[in-house]
């Protein structure tokens, strides 16, 4: 009988030592993933956008200290345009100095699909003020739901930067004979006024 006492002793301090060494090693920051690094420059790969608009869309900034929740963060922003598909990232440190270059390599969204503002007459201007505030904004682009909506977003911004307080970007995908996608159409419309 002794013998079995000291069996589930045994057992009984093996289980918790067990489970209180997974509680540790979940509270414990992983050491390289979590550890806070300056970024000295940051690297954009395998995109047609230009590469000072991906930098300002991560919010990143050379000098900033990151690690890898902050960068997961960056590329969020950056894909929830709807422009980029996916973001790959590394690190390149330093052998001689403390700081790192931050790779991104992006996959872009596509197929990409013209498009267009109308009314006609109000076009050419608003594609100036997109393509002023940022080259990103061509004139083709995907058809996914958030690259639509962020295009349409901007355009109102650029409609209220012009005293267009009232007028707003609506998105048609417009399709061929057949069915398929050919084109984006952002039409400027009105929103209705209540009537008191």
């Amino acid at each position: 009988m002794p013998g079995r006492i000291v069996n589930w002793t045994v057992v009984s301090l093996s289980i918790l030592l067990y489970f209180s060494l997974i509680a540790v090693s979940q509270n414990r920051p992983n050491s390289e993933g979590e550890k806070l690094v300056r970024l000295d420059k940051i690297e954009i790969r395998g995109t047609r956008l230009p590469a000072d608009s991906i930098v300002r869309l991560s919010g990143l900034t050379i000098g900033q200290r990151v690690n890898n929740g902050v960068v997961n963060a960056a590329c969020h922003k950056i894909t929830s345009t709807g422009l980029v598909k996916s973001i790959d990232y590394g690190y390149d440190s330093y052998p001689d100095r403390e700081g790192v270059v931050l790779a991104l390599t992006l996959v872009d969204e596509g197929p990409l699909f013209p498009s267009k503002i109308e009314p006609e007459k109000e076009e050419l201007h608003l594609w100036q003020l997109l393509q002023s505030a940022d080259p990103l904004f061509t004139r083709e682009l995907p058809r996914t739901e958030r690259a639509l909506n962020y295009y349409s977003a901007n355009i109102e911004r650029c409609l209220k930067s012009e005293g267009h307080d009232d007028e707003y970007a609506s998105p048609v995908v417009v399709a061929d004979a057949n069915g398929n996608p050919s084109e984006i159409v952002f039409r400027i419309a009105h929103y209705k006024q209540v009537r008191r």
